[in-house]
């Protein structure tokens, strides 16, 4: 089972992922490449697309890499946002967060930890859907070109942070040409594991819930650490 803030990071990966149309845009302000200028460009037009979004559901698949390990070991998470509300599912945790406070449950611990979501933050940790447009400035961005698999045609990017204490040196972008929609996200990460979350199902503009808060008092039996402030 993983830690809490693992589970975190990997929630954040999909989150970063969906929500990558708010910031590549950004990343090829000033193009020093052809690469980068083509990059912009599919990015605005992705940003054009996905930011008349007004919700998503999606089904994912993170497939997790570690020089230590003999294989990889994947697992499989449902997610539903709207605006900065979000719930994730997987891993055998479930993530609440109302855009104020957040909830993370374990069913098998029987374990709910509420932290207040600081809507300041640029901390993936502390609030993951507000970086989604604050992070321009933070990579730049390459076309790396496109590619066919069977009769599916993608766009692939590369982003680099600038950051060289960022935990990932690169992530990989893949992108449905038809649509635009995502289709694949591969973090290379410093510490010599990787994280690839595929995108099975999306689902623009679907019908999600309108509650994003976990109701603890409905729970039995269930340990509640409130971290609210």
């Amino acid at each position: 089972m993983f830690g809490s803030r693992v589970l975190l990071r990997l929630s954040l990966m999909v989150f970063l992922g969906l929500g990558v149309a708010f910031f590549l845009p950004l990343y090829a302000q000033a193009p020093v490449s052809g690469e980068e200028l083509r990059g912009s460009e599919i990015a605005a037009r992705f940003e054009e697309k996905m930011t008349s979004l007004k919700s998503f559901a999606a089904e994912v698949g993170f497939e997790l890499q570690h020089p230590q390990w003999k294989s990889s070991r994947t697992y499989t998470a449902k997610l539903e946002a709207r605006g900065r509300a979000f719930y994730f599912s997987g891993m055998g945790y479930e993530l609440y967060s109302d855009g104020a406070s957040r909830w993370q449950y374990s069913p098998a611990q029987k374990e709910v930890v509420v932290h207040t979501v600081d809507t300041a933050s640029l901390s993936p940790i502390e609030n993951p859907l507000r970086l989604f447009s604050h992070l321009g400035a933070t990579f730049r961005t390459r076309f790396r070109g496109e590619r066919t698999e069977g009769t599916t045609r993608y766009y692939d990017l590369t982003l680099y942070p600038h950051d060289t204490n960022a935990p990932y040196s690169q992530i990989h972008v893949a992108l449905y040409q038809k649509n635009l929609h995502p289709a694949q996200f591969t973090y290379l990460g410093r510490d010599g594991v990787n994280y690839v979350v595929k995108i099975m199902k999306f689902d623009p503009n679907a019908k999600v819930r309108t509650n994003f808060t976990l109701d603890t008092k409905a729970l039995k039996g269930v340990t509640v650490t409130d971290l609210r402030e």
